[in-house]
């Protein structure tokens, strides 16, 4: 049997960003002649051309005057906002002394599982960083907004006092009021820390209802993953005790399938695998407010302000 020497390390797979999200409509190359792509009440759609119509009058548009959508939401591209997904991977060695040509299935098996078991915390660690392989999406020139980008969002409110920070029972209650006038009684998502939930729950501010939180005082979700660090704007690391939570409209997630890229290390004995996916976090930027919060408060480690 012949062996082939694998001389490089492998590589992951390039994931090119995929435009997918909310309002992706397709190119204008693909739209019909003199037809125009628009929106309405923020969704995307080609207007079908009555002429193709089997019945008369069967066709739809909803920005015909009789729906009274406002014009802003009619007119071409007006208000979109289009996502990049990111690509995560993950891999993983092992040796073909014992396994033989069974190890290269396994190295890939092992991968797929480590990249299953970490793409909410690598996703979710992306979405409040903006940071994809130490670089920002506004460095990648990506439309992508991140939790902490304050700079990239027009929306985005921070409700920190003027005193540098706030109680955990005065935040809650900002972030609360700040939903009810943006989203005007629809849902919305806070996003907070894990050394947060001890804090909120001793203080029966969030509810439990299965595998999700929710406010205690109102209909908002409350989304705490492993992979939310806490900083601030600008991803500025904060003190003990100090964190920030983050309020959005309502977030929607997406993952590719896993894609797995494998070979056998013949100089080493080892089976090397490398399982890759595509993840992405999206919400229409309606809300997104943060507020800086001191999680012990009442109590002497909020007194030193700004610490």
């Amino acid at each position: 049997m012949s062996t082939r020497v694998l001389r490089d390390d492998i590589e992951p797979q390039a994931l090119q960003p995929q435009r997918i999200g909310l309002f992706d409509r397709g190119g204008a190359a693909s739209l019909p002649p003199d037809t125009l792509e628009r929106l309405a009440g923020g969704i995307g759609y080609v207007p079908l051309d009555p002429s193709t119509a089997t019945v008369a009058g069967s066709s739809f548009d909803p920005c015909d005057a009789q729906f009274a959508i406002a014009e802003d939401q009619c007119s071409a591209d007006d208000g979109a906002v289009e996502w990049y997904a990111w690509g995560i991977a993950k891999g993983y060695e092992l040796s073909t002394l014992n396994g033989g040509d069974r190890s290269l299935m396994a190295a890939e098996d092992a991968a797929t599982k480590l990249l299953t078991a970490q793409t909410s915390y690598l996703g979710a660690n992306t979405f409040w960083t903006g940071l994809v392989g130490g670089v920002s999406f506004n460095a990648l020139g990506w439309p992508n907004i991140a939790l902490t980008d304050s700079a990239g969002s027009p929306v985005w409110t921070d409700l920190t006092p003027a005193d540098g920070e706030a109680g955990l029972v005065e935040a809650m209650g900002l972030i609360l009021e700040y939903l009810a006038e943006t989203l005007q009684g629809l849902r919305g998502t806070i996003h907070v820390p894990q050394q947060a939930l001890p804090y909120l729950n001793n203080s029966r501010l969030v509810v439990r209802d299965g595998y999700v939180l929710g406010t205690a005082l109102g209909d908002h979700l409350v989304i705490s993953d492993a992979g939310y660090p806490g900083w601030g704007p600008g991803n500025v690391p904060q003190p003990d005790n100090r964190t920030w939570f983050y309020a959005t409209s309502m977030v929607r997630t997406g993952t590719s399938h896993v894609k797995t890229n494998a070979a056998y290390d013949r100089a080493h004995n080892q089976a090397k695998a490398i399982a890759a996916r595509a993840v992405l976090a999206e919400w229409d930027l309606t809300a997104h407010a943060g507020i800086r919060v001191c999680l012990t408060d009442p109590g002497p480690e909020c007194a030193a302000v700004g610490s």
